[in-house]
């Protein structure tokens, strides 16, 4: 079985905008190596930034990690889905739109 969120990386015009690109790539690498040390990755991942405290969820089997940001950030929330084809980061209030490819590996 394919592990989750191995294929391209998408995010939303916003996200490329409001989040520093150190903070996405951080995001994407906790997430692509979470098979690690969780035996299941669920297609959903949650990551909310509040007082410069990044903090990594999933529902399915329950996973939750905690990082302290050097970098000052607007609380926000996000969730990055993997669609199959492809995984998408975006703020929690966005639909699937004005997707933009800002990372891709396979």
């Amino acid at each position: 079985m394919m592990n989750k969120f191995n294929n391209s990386i998408f995010t939303t015009r916003a996200v490329k905008e409001e989040l520093p690109e150190e903070v996405l790539l951080f995001i994407v690498g906790l997430v692509k190596n979470m098979y690690i040390e969780v035996k299941e990755v669920d297609y959903l991942q949650v990551i909310t930034i509040e007082n410069n405290t990044l903090i990594h969820t999933q529902e399915i089997p329950e996973y939750k990690k905690s990082y302290t940001l050097l970098t000052t950030i607007n609380s926000c929330k996000l969730f990055f889905i993997d669609s199959g084809e492809y995984s998408t980061l975006m703020f929690s209030q966005e639909k699937k739109k004005n997707i933009e490819n800002i990372y891709f590996r396979k």
